[in-house]
């Protein structure tokens, strides 16, 4: 065989071998839910998993921007949830941590995995359902208009 052949089917095969490899590589990559199919997905669903740090959550997302449920346990109060981008924005008032956390959605088996860019925070999310836990207001009244217009 002439060389210039051997060499042009070598770079044939490894052309080939490396394409492979990229796709493989593009699978295992976590893609990031985007805004849209977040608004298709979590309105009238209760999301529930654990934060790296162990903390464990549940949060039922009522479509009307309220979030009902806990964080490590901790009934949420007044808190209310909207998408920003490709991300869901939390605001809480009430509790030990108040403040604005927006999380970053990205598809896994079983559900999502989360990112926090503000602190590094990543956590598991699995998608249930409706409101399976009952998680409510614990009659407490509040509207979401104001405290998401903060950040």
């Amino acid at each position: 065989m002439k060389p210039a052949l051997i060499l042009a089917l070598f770079l044939a095969a490894t052309c080939l071998a490396g394409a492979a490899e990229d796709k493989q590589l593009d699978q295992s990559i976590p893609r990031q839910v985007s805004g849209d199919d977040l608004r298709r997905e979590v309105p009238g669903n209760t999301l529930s998993g654990r934060h790296s740090g162990g903390m464990p959550y549940s949060e039922y997302h009522a479509p009307d921007g309220r979030v009902f449920g806990h964080n490590n346990h901790e009934a949420v109060q007044y808190g209310c949830w909207a998408i920003k981008g490709d991300e869901i924005c939390y605001r809480y008032e009430g509790g030990n941590i108040p403040g604005v956390f927006c999380w970053k959605f990205f598809r896994a088996q079983g559900g999502f995995t989360i990112y926090l860019p503000d602190s590094g925070t990543v956590g598991t999310a699995k998608l249930e359902q409706g409101n399976p836990y009952n998680h409510s207001a614990q009659g407490k009244s509040w509207g979401c208009d104001a405290l998401l217009s903060m950040r």
